[in-house]
């Protein structure tokens, strides 16, 4: 395995980030998939690598796993910030493509992440649907208008929300997944097949169950996996198996 730690100026976002890969080079060949991997809030490119696994389920499954940094945006292109969608969708993949040997079959790259990266990666998907064949949302945001009038959030987490989403918090469709859906829905008939995951003990258990519920009527490809674990790395980890087996085996069994 080969871990590739990339600081990189980019033009979108007019200052240099970072962007963490993972990728097998034991075979000599070009892996057959490309996976990006979206943190949440609060962690930034290297948390995955540092916290989970993720390098033995890259070998496992002859993947490149693309972690950029995304900071606390909500890979949003922000009312007063920087256009970190449009940098996860359009200037990330060109790079990468150019740096990497990726494969950039739509049917070999994936898209999947936590919280804030499980918001970003549903986006991802119901955005571009062409572009990804399959995508995981583990403990995510799915429901952004109940995110944002938590009435638990603290004052500065205000703010930030502002920053992202506008002085009034005024959700627009392109920022919200049930809207993204149905769009999709309306216009081509399907989405790439979806998998969340949610710990019964997560504070954002209630908005994923009734995601999957909404998914559910739909007709979708979807599959919804609850287990015990609270907003945490522990079932993260454990899950971050479910995940891969979703993407490259389809094993996962609906719970």
């Amino acid at each position: 395995m080969a871990h590739i730690t990339i600081e990189t100026g980019s033009p979108t976002l007019c200052m240099t980030t970072s962007i963490h890969v993972v990728s097998p080079v034991d075979s000599g060949k070009p892996p057959e998939n490309t996976l990006y991997l979206l943190h949440g809030a609060g962690d930034n490119a290297s948390t995955w690598q540092r916290l989970t696994t993720v390098e033995l389920y890259a070998h496992k499954y002859n993947c490149t796993v693309i972690m950029p940094e995304a900071n606390r945006s909500y890979y949003t292109d922000m009312t007063y910030g920087l256009n970190y969608f449009y940098y996860i969708t359009k200037e990330l993949p060109e790079f990468c493509s150019r740096l990497f040997q990726l494969n950039t079959d739509p049917a070999r790259t994936f898209v999947a992440g936590l919280s804030m990266g499980g918001y970003g990666a549903l986006k991802c998907a119901f955005t571009y649907p062409g572009r990804y064949a399959k995508a995981v949302s583990l403990s995510g945001v799915t429901d952004i208008r109940q995110r944002i009038h938590d009435m638990d959030m603290p004052p500065g987490m205000l703010k930030e929300m502002q920053a992202v989403f506008g002085p009034e918090l005024e959700i627009q469709p392109s920022q919200d997944l049930y809207a993204l859906a149905r769009q999709r829905l309306e216009e081509t008939g399907k989405l790439p097949p979806i998998l969340c995951c949610c710990g019964t003990e997560d504070p954002f258990i209630g908005m994923n169950r009734e995601f999957a519920a909404y998914m559910r009527q739909t007709g979708s490809d979807f599959r919804y996996v609850e287990g015990p674990g609270a907003h945490e790395w522990r079932f993260w980890e454990e899950h971050l198996e479910t995940a891969f087996d979703f993407l490259f085996y389809d094993k996962t069994q609906e719970e």
